[in-house]
């Protein structure tokens, strides 16, 4: 029962991230910034880990990069670990991709983008610690780095980080 309310929670959190991203970029679309010359595109690359995270938890890293017309569609955006995704604008992470063998993921935009973010969402339910390192460059810089930060069985945190160019 335990682990199938955790499934439900983690459906309705993924839920809300990916409603909050998507409305993030559709009531980002304003005609001002799309033809604003100090508009800039950017590239991402984003490294997420996740270390003793087991089934009964929640670990979800999603990755979004979009621009403000249609010109994303009909091409690669991402790169996950030098492989590309296809025509897919969002990339989820969830926790049994860090139960298995690999526990670093790479994502790289293929492209310049108008903008992009970064969320994620950890729950310890119950067990060992889970540490979790992420870090978003944005045109080569370091916007977001967290480094090594641990989650003790009960503790939980959610947040979402914005790109756009500068």
């Amino acid at each position: 029962m335990k682990n199938m309310t955790s499934k439900i929670a983690s459906k309705i959190i993924l839920g809300l991230v990916f409603t909050a991203a998507i409305s993030t970029s559709i009531t980002g679309c304003s005609k001002d910034k799309k033809n604003s010359p100090e508009a800039k595109k950017i590239t991402m690359k984003i490294t997420v880990k996740a270390l003793g995270a087991d089934a009964n938890d929640q670990v979800d890293f999603a990755v979004i990069a979009g621009n403000h017309d249609a010109s994303q569609y009909g091409s690669d955006v991402w790169k996950l670990n030098g492989t590309a995704q296809g025509n897919q604008n969002s990339v989820l992470l969830d926790v049994g991709d860090f139960t298995g063998t690999t526990k670093t993921y790479v994502l790289e935009s293929v492209k310049p983008f108008d903008f992009g973010s970064l969320s994620f969402t950890v729950s310890n339910l119950d067990g060992a610690p889970i540490t979790v390192s992420y870090k978003a460059e944005i045109n080569g810089v370091a916007e977001t780095n967290v480094e090594n930060q641990v989650f003790t069985a009960g503790q939980s945190q959610s947040k979402n980080f914005q790109y756009t160019g500068k």
